[in-house]
């Protein structure tokens, strides 16, 4: 009996799917099980956002982990960014065969690249850091930043085999966080990094979201075949 792999894939904070859509679309072309929940909150209003807190937020990323166990024998799980962070805590609390972070912060905002992404094209990109601190709610920030230090702790804990992807000119999550993070996971989970050079946080959707994906879609296949 042929044994099935199911990919859990976990979006970023005031996020929604469409961040690890790309992504999603081709495991399900290659005909893998995927979850791809919205957290709470998430996906609708700032009021909604402001209401749900990182426990909420971690229990929709549990639920869909038990949604998708019960159709599959074996689980990958993605998180990007903030999903990251919740990958982090699934793979400490339920068996995960392969673990896989895009971006995920230890240290966050990288000022330096925020103003090179200024000076590159203000009206763009101004625009766009006005508009996520307008929807952003001040509350939920906090929710996020206690969940980056709850998380910190379980990083010893880690020991599924581990990938990380991280852009290097990423605005969003200082590019050192993949070695932190590296760094202080288990041994056994024999960490590794693959760089990409010329994209920002949303690397799927990116001047490098072919490779990244196919690194993933590889990863996967070499990893979790039975």
């Amino acid at each position: 009996m042929s044994r099935t792999v199911g990919c859990l894939l976990i979006h970023g904070f005031a996020g929604d799917i469409n961040d690890i859509l790309p992504l999603a679309k081709e495991l399900r072309e290659e005909g893998y099980h995927v979850e791809c929940p919205t957290l709470e909150g998430h996906g609708a209003t700032r009021r909604l956002m402001a209401k749900s807190t990182r426990h909420e937020w971690l229990n929709s990323a549990m639920e869909a982990y038990k949604r998708l166990s019960m159709r599959v024998d074996s689980i990958v799980v993605i998180g990007f960014s903030m999903g990251g962070l919740l990958a982090f805590h699934l793979a400490t609390s339920f068996p995960v065969k392969l673990l896989i972070t895009i971006n995920t912060p230890y240290r966050y905002w990288d000022v330096k690249e925020a103003l090179h992404y200024l000076r590159e094209d203000f009206s763009t990109h101004s625009r766009r850091y006005i508009y996520s601190i307008g929807r952003i709610p001040f509350s939920s920030m906090l929710q996020f930043r206690r969940l980056l230090s709850e998380t910190k702790p379980l990083l010893p804990k880690i020991t599924t085999p581990y990938v990380l992807l991280q852009a290097k000119h990423d605005d969003t999550v200082h590019a050192v966080s993949a070695e932190i993070i590296a760094n202080h996971v288990d041994k056994a989970a024999d960490p590794q990094i693959s760089w990409y050079e010329h994209s920002n946080h949303y690397l799927l959707h990116g001047p490098e979201k072919e490779q990244a994906i196919a690194h993933v879609m590889a990863t996967i296949k070499e990893r979790c075949s039975f």
